[in-house]
């Protein structure tokens, strides 16, 4: 039984072009999973509308957690520069950041950070789930990538190793190359242009409460996260119909071009499928003759779990 699970999940239905959605079923799903324990938010669409939004067991929030999705939201924006021409992702660490002080770890590429790939070291490898906080309120930006994320090679480049500090690293690239904050240019590329109604960088000193603040009533034990301290990597926060939209943005080729949405989503089987900030894979979905293509992105921080599903192909 699902207990605490808390989801917001933003998921361009899956249908063939001559069918309607059945909502309906997917009503029936949502409510066994109420009865099962879940609590929390279900958003179904389109490229052009919201066709299901759904909350059981709570009340609906004003901001998710949106953790490890921030990810996915990330590496848009440094595809958004590499079609500038301000970037490439075939960049290194050292050749955006000239002051990264090792020359191994430095010689990975923004492609490689994306992927998981760059053999940062890993702050979270010894299971101190404060490293993030002591390092500072904003982690993410310069001073973090010099410091908490720079260091010896932590296996070789090419290897896959989920890593929070390759996306820290690429927010301080995307700083470098635009002067901009990541929290700032999220917000006048993707957040202004969309009119999101509160998607943004969770503050320095803002705390939230497993659950709570996430709209569940309070069980009177939760801790406090320290969101902000995630920077790229986990701390963007917002309601569950402003990451819909982003999708749909990105489903219609408003936010990068419709190549570049491709190089996004072009899983690496070798790598376990994983794709430019999220994962990419074929999956057989009932309803569907074929096999579809999902891009699937998650993130997850002390109980608010968040799930974010397209079916590029599909619409």
């Amino acid at each position: 039984m699902i207990r605490r699970l808390l989801l917001a999940g933003a998921l361009a239905f899956a249908t063939q072009a001559a069918a309607a959605p059945d909502m309906d079923r997917l009503d029936r799903a949502v409510q066994a999973a109420a009865d099962a324990g879940f609590k929390g938010q279900v958003l179904a669409g389109d490229r052009d509308a919201v066709l299901y939004d759904r909350t059981v067991g709570m009340a609906t929030p004003d901001l998710w957690i949106w953790g490890s999705v921030s990810k996915q939201i990330a590496a848009t924006l440094v595809m958004m520069e590499v079609e500038r021409g301000t970037l490439s992702l075939d960049d290194t660490v050292t050749e955006r950041l000239p002051a990264f002080p090792d020359p191994d770890t430095g010689a990975a590429t923004l492609r490689q950070l994306l992927q998981h790939t760059s053999g940062l070291p890993d702050p979270d490898a010894a299971g101190d789930g404060d490293v993030y906080r002591r390092a500072g309120p904003t982690a993410g930006g310069t001073a973090d990538a010099l410091g908490l994320c720079a260091g010896p090679r932590a296996r070789p480049t090419g290897t896959f190793a989920y890593n929070n500090c390759d996306t820290i690293v690429l927010g301080a690239v995307l700083e470098a190359a635009t002067g901009l904050s990541f929290g700032e240019l999220f917000a006048r590329k993707i957040a202004e242009p969309l009119g999101l109604a509160g998607a943004r960088m969770a503050r320095p000193g803002e705390t939230f409460a497993v659950g709570n603040s996430a709209g569940v009533e309070s069980s009177g034990s939760e801790t406090p996260i320290y969101v902000a301290a995630y920077g790229p990597g986990g701390a963007l926060v917002g309601p569950a119909r402003d990451l819909m939209a982003i999708d749909q943005a990105l489903l219609t080729g408003a936010l990068v071009s419709p190549e570049s949405a491709e190089t996004l989503w072009r899983g690496e089987p070798s790598l376990g499928y994983v794709a430019l900030g999220a994962w990419s894979f074929t999956a057989p979905l009932t309803g569907c003759a074929e096999p579809v293509r999902l891009v699937e992105r998650r993130g997850i921080v002390d109980g608010v779990q968040t799930r974010n599903l397209l079916a590029p192909d599909l619409g």
